[in-house]
């Protein structure tokens, strides 16, 4: 009985095993304070303008979460309605105050620790320091920040809470071979992928922990992976066609089928340095200019995976922990290595959050009772034990920088573009921020830099449209919206600001069009009262007041409570009522508009007779 154990285990008795569970406890205990620590920085940071405006401050499900609307809306071309319920506790506990958000990552953060720390003290059979080391680097390294300190990449920290729970109770399930254990893994992924897509791998990595325990590949391996395939594939088609109704899935003609290859090797390789050297890190690592091809760095990449992989495999092949780990990483990172195009950048720090646990495992492992598999003389575990050693403070010291960088906009975009100055989406962000603030010239510099760079930028026209809407340059602002909506024919934004350019210069039949277009392209927009208003002002304009009744009607219905231009919209019908000859209605309005705080017309007011 005790030799099969072993044997399934794929791991030999250690010193470790029959250590007392108190120290390990202690060892947890130190690295969740060590990791909660170091981020809490990113405690008193506020919201971004990257993605957090989508998810949280503009997003109408949060404020009334109905389970229809969750399941069926995609937010930022991803399907993850339990992340979206996640944000909604934290506006329920808190409305638009960053806060709580803030917290909520973090103490998932810190649960996902723990997890590591059991996942990996079970898998390993109990070896004290590749479960500590493991679940240390997991708590602490930098390119986690982003995972953690991004409040829109809520669904990461979230995801891997679930995956985490699920790889756990598998480990049960092998040890048990009871069917509730397996049960329950399937309910983890179903958690897990509703989270993220980023989970569809999740039964091909229960597949890496067979090999690791040395089960035997049978039928019975095979069926009861099954439902778990299932669900990736259900998963995977939801996501693939949120992301196509968003265009979020880069053109596939981008880059030829070579250049694909050499960004994921250059991708691949990046994400191991800077596992090692956690150094020049940015919230964004752009592509290369098309026109200007790709880098020799990038040909380099490939060249040095293509003789460092298949090496280390070969050193390595009859040591399965290594195998294992190299693995557990590929599975769970393949998706983000750009093969597809999907994305805007060769890679994100925030891809890393569940991948590199294969390879800190397999690392850790030879700090432990060194086994046979060790070239004899090479001393592995001091290599190990040197690099991790000038990881920590590294690591402590990134961490907490980083923290910082994540603080607000400003800090971001400045950060990113002191590192990659020439990032088109980096500067149109930085212009997005000045705006905000009201900076309308410095912000127009950012959107000229920006479409300098990339003169097919569709976000940067809008936004410099937009700024030329502010300095009354209709004509110039209609020529770059109308160049944005050339470029993405979906572009909702693009289609309100070229509505209010068209109004502007007079041409009120076109404006109506663009505005019940942009109505279209996001019926739950919490800014479609706008819209609806402008149509009604663009038919009024026109006389065509028995349809701008309706408009004015849904303008007073969606606007938001508080809303200051409540008052005019009143005022506004009013004026067609009266054009309609309806002088009750209009006087209601007009006196509904007094109280609201609209200044009317004390002349206007007595030609209704009030």
């Amino acid at each position: 009985m005790t030799k099969n154990r072993r044997k399934a285990h794929g791991t030999k008795p250690s010193a470790d095993k029959g250590r007392p569970r108190s120290v390990s406890l202690l060892w947890l205990g130190a690295i969740l304070v060590l990791t909660f620590v170091v981020y809490i920085p990113c405690l008193d940071n506020g919201f971004t303008n990257w993605d957090d405006n989508h998810y949280v401050t503009t997003n109408p499900l949060l404020a009334h979460p109905s389970g229809q609307a969750v399941l069926t809306t995609p937010v930022q071309g991803n399907y993850h309605p339990l992340t979206i319920w996640s944000l909604a506790l934290n506006y329920r506990i808190s409305g638009l105050h960053p806060a709580s958000y803030h917290w909520l990552n973090l103490l998932l953060h810190l649960a996902n620790t723990a997890l590591v720390f059991l996942f990996i003290r079970m898998l390993s059979g109990g070896r004290l320091w590749t479960t500590v080391v493991t679940s240390l680097f997991f708590g602490i390294h930098p390119m986690h920040v982003e995972s953690v300190a991004w409040i829109a990449e809520r669904k990461d920290v979230l995801y891997a809470f679930f995956y985490l729970l699920g790889l756990i109770t598998y480990l049960k399930y092998l040890e048990r071979r009871q069917l509730l254990w397996l049960g329950i893994t399937l309910l983890a992924f179903v958690l897990s992928v509703a989270s993220k897509a980023a989970a569809v791998v999740f039964p091909v990595t229960l597949w890496t922990i067979d090999y690791f325990r040395r089960r035997a590949f049978n039928l019975s391996a095979v069926v009861e992976k099954v439902p778990f395939l299932v669900v990736s594939l259900i998963a995977g088609m939801l996501t693939l066609k949120a992301q196509q109704s968003t265009g979020a899935v880069a053109d596939l003609h981008l880059w030829n089928p070579v250049e694909k290859l050499l960004i994921a090797s250059y991708g691949t390789l990046m994400y191991v340095v800077k596992l090692f050297v956690p150094v020049h890190l940015s919230a964004l690592y752009p592509y290369p200019n098309v026109e200007g091809g790709l880098g020799p760095e990038f040909y380099l990449a490939l060249v040095i995976l293509a003789v460092l992989l298949p090496t280390v495999v070969y050193l390595c092949r009859r040591v399965r922990v290594v195998l294992f780990g190299l693995a557990c990483f590929f599975v769970n990172i393949a998706l983000a290595l750009q093969f597809f195009a999907v994305g805007q950048a060769v890679m994100a720090e925030c891809y890393t959050y569940l991948p590199y646990i294969g390879l800190f495992f397999a690392l850790a492992w030879w700090l432990d009772k060194r086994p046979r598999e060790i070239p004899s003389g090479f001393p592995v575990e001091r290599v190990v034990a040197g690099c991790f050693l000038l990881l920590v403070p590294l690591s402590l010291f990134q961490t907490w920088t980083r923290c910082d960088v994540w603080k607000d906009s400003g800090t971001l975009w400045n950060d990113t573009i002191q590192k990659f100055p020439r990032a088109e989406r980096a500067w149109n962000y930085k212009g997005v921020t000045l705006a905000e603030q009201n900076r309308y010239d410095s912000a127009y510099d950012c959107f000229d830099r920006a479409i300098e760079l990339k003169p097919n930028y569709s976000e940067a026209l809008n936004n410099r449209g937009a700024i030329k809407l502010r300095r009354s340059d209709a004509a110039g602002a209609l020529a770059d919206v109308s160049r944005a909506i050339a470029l993405n024919i979906r572009y909702r934004d693009a289609y309100t600001n070229r509505s209010i350019a068209y109004d502007m210069l007079g041409e009120y039949e076109k404006s109506i069009p663009d505005s019940r277009r942009a109505i279209e392209l996001d019926p739950m927009s919490p800014n479609n009262y706008l819209a609806y208003c402008s149509i009604g002002e663009a038919l009024q304009k026109l006389a065509r007041h028995p349809e701008a009744i309706p408009a004015y009607n849904e303008a007073i219905r969606s606007a938001p409570r508080g809303e200051p231009r409540l008052g005019s919209y009143y005022l506004f019908r009013s004026y067609s009522w009266l054009a309609l000859g309806d002088r009750g209605r209009a006087l209601s309005d007009a006196r509904e508009a007094q109280r609201l705080g609209t200044q009317v017309d004390l002349a206007y007011l007595g030609k209704l007779g009030g």
